[in-house]
């Protein structure tokens, strides 16, 4: 089997077929690809609005199926291979459970060389992804798209100890995270406890560079700086859909104005990430109960496909965008 995406039938419309990410096949193999899509139906641990465990579908489901990018200038699969993993196995409520199979999904695949690209699923994953990774590779540097920290906003109680807004301060104290080379960006989240909240990041040794900053400074200069601290780290690149200003994608449990249009966001990914030692990456808080007109679902399917086109153009040996960083 080819492990790219399946050519339609002639005639037949985008909507036809059983979906996977870009008609990837679905197989549950690690051998011969570079890359596997799994999708994470999981929303047990949100604060507000339940119903990202549809998300996978939802994304999948997105118009959008490029092959080409015109940024870059090259064919995806020309570079790359890989393939629709399926689901991990969650069952709503069974924390524990999940988590386990989580970890163990992400340990599985990045220890065979591949790239984890998890489709979530409540940020709450991003835990246990980070778990599979210090498993598989040792620790890692984390590049944080959000509008909140999720470093914590106030101590959990021992009975129920994670949120959807823990997940980095659990992976900090499981010391799953190479924190002087992190960054968190696009931080907004409205919350009394928002200094306190940053402050367990920085203190920690973790750079936040709030919405503000960004919106001031631009794309560029953020992109330098990141580069910078993310140096030859491996990384794991983790995208909450809320750093998207909530125009661009109310379809999430947790929306926060004054964000990031999509374009943005894909500009930022490419500046920052091009050539470096990226390992892996999620997309998560899509809830398509809130969307409108699918837009948030299309959104996070554009940002899961630049993150595709970051690894062709590893394969290919482009190490620059636009004559951009070194």
């Amino acid at each position: 089997m080819e492990h790219k995406p399946l050519a339609r039938p002639p005639k037949s419309p985008a909507c036809t077929g059983i979906s996977t990410f870009m008609r990837l096949p679905l197989e549950k193999t690690l051998e011969d690809i570079d890359f596997a899509v799994c999708g994470v139906p999981f929303d047990s641990l949100v604060t507000f609005r339940p119903g990202t465990r549809f998300g996978p579908d939802a994304i999948r489901d997105a118009y959008g199926a490029n092959l080409y990018s015109d940024a870059f200038g090259i064919t995806l699969f020309d570079h790359i291979k890989g393939v629709d993993y399926g689901d991990v196995a969650c069952q709503a409520g069974y924390i524990d459970y999940d988590f386990a199979n989580i970890r163990h999904t992400v340990k599985e695949i990045a220890s065979a060389g591949v790239i984890p690209i998890m489709i979530g699923g409540d940020h709450a994953m991003a835990y246990p992804e980070l778990q599979g990774y210090k498993d598989a590779i040792g620790k890692v540097a984390i590049l944080h798209f959000d509008s909140h920290s999720d470093t914590g906003y106030h101590e959990m109680p021992k009975d129920a100890p994670y949120n959807h807004g823990t997940p980095f301060k659990d992976a900090i104290e499981d010391d799953c995270i190479i924190t002087e080379h992190s960054v968190q960006i696009g931080m907004r989240g409205l919350t009394s406890e928002l200094a306190k909240d940053y402050s367990y990041a920085r203190e920690h040794g973790m750079t936040v560079i709030p919405a503000c900053e960004l919106h001031e400074i631009g794309i560029k200069a953020a992109a330098k700086r990141i580069r910078k601290i993310i140096g030859d780290a491996p990384v794991f690149v983790t995208f909450d859909i809320d750093f998207l200003d909530p125009v661009y994608a109310p379809g999430t449990g947790t929306p926060e104005g004054g964000g990031f249009s999509t374009w943005q966001a894909l500009e930022l990914l490419r500046y920052s990430l091009i050539g470096k030692n990226f390992i892996g990456f999620d997309l998560v808080e899509v809830n398509p109960q809130y969307d409108s007109g699918d837009k948030t679902a299309q959104a996070g399917n554009r940002i899961a496909w630049e993150f595709l086109t970051l690894l062709a153009c590893r394969k290919a040996g482009i190490t620059k965008y636009e004559d951009f960083g070194e």
